[in-house]
């Protein structure tokens, strides 16, 4: 995620969870660090940075404890001193000056990281099963990614492992994991793939919990150009005749809300290469103000197969959330499901937060 104003890519664990004072009405999209860097200078008005609203000494107390035990600190700001203490620490480094021991990461789409050792770990088949015994994520489910060169478990399909250090795995690397939830193989007969997602009115009285997907078409260095959108308003396409949303659903007598979007993956034009599948808030500030939120993506003929297991209460602290994205096999033909759980600020009011969240990992999926 991109904060609006450093610019730079950061993990949602650097922006707040939440509004950051009683007067606001969103989730701040810009980075902890830039609200306190702003608030603190001197003679600044302690206002939201973003809009305008007065915070109190209270929540400018609790900002400045936020970011005071902010976890992550240590990772951004001084990550290049710990390095070069670990590389003066274990004396051990390859021909380039980079340490051969000690830890290395792998991150999660949405920010999770874990921890490893170059020690006791040295081939991509050791890390995969490594993830497994943190994650529960089968070794055939993850796509290992580090600058921009996957991370193959075997030598041309032959019986020798690939080593780490064959893709200068060395300390303080971090390797990106994508989580492969379903392979839909062009042989199975598919008749639609469903998004289902219900929601309960917030105390507030009748809000929306938007289901949204965007197409993006393209392969290769011309992906990630964003084609459609499917939402409550932009219900159906004459192009795209065997994809639809079923716009606002509501029930005010139960107070549910109810969103459904279908597509038949086999009869999308061929340029479409992915679809991305979001929730996000309409009014309420976050996710979590919807009580009882629940949703389905499946096959119409395999309904007892959920292809996306990303939890909703996952992104309560989120104003929208990247739930999963189906992904064209260009090469096979067939489509893939990966989890993908980031958090975004943007919603359908405004969805350039969220474009620009995808634009930084779309060439994860640009296969």
């Amino acid at each position: 995620m991109k904060c609006s104003n450093c610019k730079i890519d950061k993990l949602s664990r650097e922006f707040p969870n939440d509004i950051i004072s009683q007067n606001c009405f969103h989730i701040s999209t810009f980075c902890l660090k830039c609200i306190i860097n702003i608030i603190n200078t001197k003679d600044a008005q302690k206002q939201c940075p973003e809009c305008k609203s007065n915070i109190s000494a209270k929540e400018l107390e609790n900002l400045n404890i936020l970011w005071e035990k902010a976890p992550f600190r240590i990772n951004i700001e001084n990550i290049s001193e710990l390095h070069s203490q670990k590389i003066s620490q274990n004396g051990e480094v390859d021909g380039h000056g980079n340490a051969t021991a000690g830890d290395f990461y792998v991150v999660l789409l949405n920010g999770t990281k874990l921890k490893f050792r170059l020690e006791t770990i040295k081939t991509v088949g050791a890390l995969k099963e490594a993830i497994k015994g943190q994650t529960k994520i089968e070794t055939n489910k993850q796509k290992l990614i580090h600058k921009g060169v996957e991370l193959q478990t075997y030598a041309n399909q032959g019986r020798i492992q690939n080593q780490l250090s064959e893709y200068h795995i060395v300390s303080e690397s971090h390797i990106q994991l994508i989580v492969l939830l379903y392979s839909i193989s062009k042989e199975l007969s598919i008749s639609a793939l469903t998004f289902d997602l219900f929601w309960g009115y917030p105390s507030s009285g009748c809000d929306y919990l938007d289901g949204t997907c965007l197409l993006y078409t393209g392969t290769g260095n011309n992906a990630g150009q964003l084609w459609r959108r499917f939402d409550y308003q932009s219900t159906s396409f004459h192009d795209i005749p065997n994809m639809s949303h079923s716009g606002d659903i509501m029930d005010h007598a139960e107070r549910r809300g109810h969103h459904r979007i279908t597509a038949n993956l086999a009869s999308l034009p061929p340029t479409v290469s992915k679809l991305y599948f979001i929730l996000s808030s309409w009014n309420s500030p976050n996710i979590g103000h919807f009580p009882n939120p629940s949703f389905k993506m499946f096959d119409p003929s395999k309904p007892n197969i959920q292809l996306c297991s990303y939890t909703i209460q996952s992104a309560a602290s989120s104003q929208a959330v990247i739930m999963c994205v189906a992904a064209r096999n260009s090469f096979e033909g067939n489509w893939n499901v990966f989890e993908i759980g980031k958090l975004s600020a943007g919603n359908a009011k405004n969805y350039t937060p969220i474009e620009d969240t995808i634009s930084n990992m779309d060439k994860f999926f640009g296969i």
